[in-house]
């Protein structure tokens, strides 16, 4: 399957604004522009990598233009722009995913029509894959996974990963990634 993969990324001033207690606004542009570059990086030999962001980027990989208008909006836009075909969406703070868990997902979908991965806390999602052209409204957002998994229904796969569960979004959250062995790579 030849899949488009979306990687949502806020502009700078927006990105991990609950990280701020933590460490400067310098940081958590230097860390969120690392982390996105990882699952870039390793995403790039599986599917077509799209960065959904309001600046374009010479990471070598395609560009969308976020325009402000919401997430879920965003990406319900970039999957009509790229249609028709398998399209994934993997969030770019996860910073421990590796290769192999993205291609597990893919092939999660491709035999079941969707996969959704949730994160840690079994709430929200960081990822979804759709193989084939079903209508699916996202959902981003609290309690994203439960909305998802409903819009997708039977034809979905929950896939579970420990570098797809990993997001970085509070101060523990990035404590306990610094912390952990399975880290991709130390600061």
């Amino acid at each position: 399957m030849n899949w488009n993969l979306v990687i949502p990324f806020k502009a700078a001033d927006d990105r991990k604004q609950r990280l701020s207690g933590a460490v400067s606004k310098a940081e958590r542009v230097r860390l969120t522009e690392k982390w996105m570059q990882h699952v870039c990086r390793i995403a790039r030999p599986l599917a077509r990598v799209i960065l959904l962001s309001p600046r374009a980027s010479a990471a070598g990989h395609g560009w969308l233009e976020d325009h402000g208008r919401g997430l879920n909006m965003e990406l319900a836009l970039a999957r009509a722009v790229l249609a028709p075909g398998p399209f994934a969406i993997i969030h770019a703070d996860l910073p421990s995913l590796t290769g192999e868990e993205v291609q597990a997902l893919l092939d999660a979908a491709a035999s079941s029509g969707c996969a959704i991965a949730p994160d840690r806390h079994g709430n929200g999602t960081n990822a979804i894959a759709i193989a084939d052209n079903r209508p699916f409204a996202f959902h981003f957002g609290a309690g994203s996974l439960m909305l998802h998994h409903r819009e997708a229904g039977n034809a979905c796969t929950i896939f579970t990963a420990a570098g797809l569960a990993c997001d970085i979004d509070t101060p523990t959250d990035l404590a306990e990634w610094r912390d952990s062995p399975a880290a991709a790579f130390k600061f």
